[in-house]
């Protein structure tokens, strides 16, 4: 009898121990952060393990902010290429219940899959309220059947 409360003792030490160690290497970020100072977006999206989507399958995707309370940033509207050829997700941004919200161009590289969800990782919720609202005027419609690639997140639980 003796020799079992010890071992429970370490037994219960070893659990808290790797459930700390577990928690510290959570980021509080789970998509991401900017890329540092020199790396581009897409040299940054090209380190997450971009995968193959159609863009038909993002549509209506929430859009949330990567921080551990997820908070829900808008949904995607459309893809389009911009006059430079480069592929931004509209995202009808801010609002309450779907009232008040604006469209802006997220480039897709600045963007990341989580699960059901997408993720906004290189820019903060500050910066995208400074994004001036989208206009279709020099774009072209991505067709839904468009296969893209898009980065992935890590959970955040």
């Amino acid at each position: 009898m003796k020799r079992t409360v010890p071992i429970r003792i370490l037994l219960a030490f070893c659990f808290v121990s790797a459930t700390k160690s577990v928690a510290q290497a959570q980021s509080t970020t789970p998509g991401g952060v900017p890329p540092p100072p020199g790396m581009s977006l897409a040299e940054s999206a090209a380190m997450r393990f971009p995968q193959p989507v159609r863009v038909g399958d993002l549509l209506g995707r929430d859009v949330l902010r990567p921080v551990e309370s997820q908070d829900v940033l808008g949904r995607v509207r459309r893809l389009v290429r911009d006059r430079n050829g480069q592929i931004v997700v509209v995202v009808d941004f801010g609002g309450f219940l779907g009232f008040g919200s604006r469209p802006i161009a997220v480039p897709v590289d600045a963007m990341v899959l989580l699960g059901q969800d997408m993720e906004i990782v290189a820019f903060t919720p500050a910066q995208l309220r400074q994004f001036p609202t989208f206009s279709p005027a020099d774009t072209t419609g991505v067709a839904d059947d468009t296969v893209i690639k898009v980065g992935l997140a890590k959970p955040s639980h």
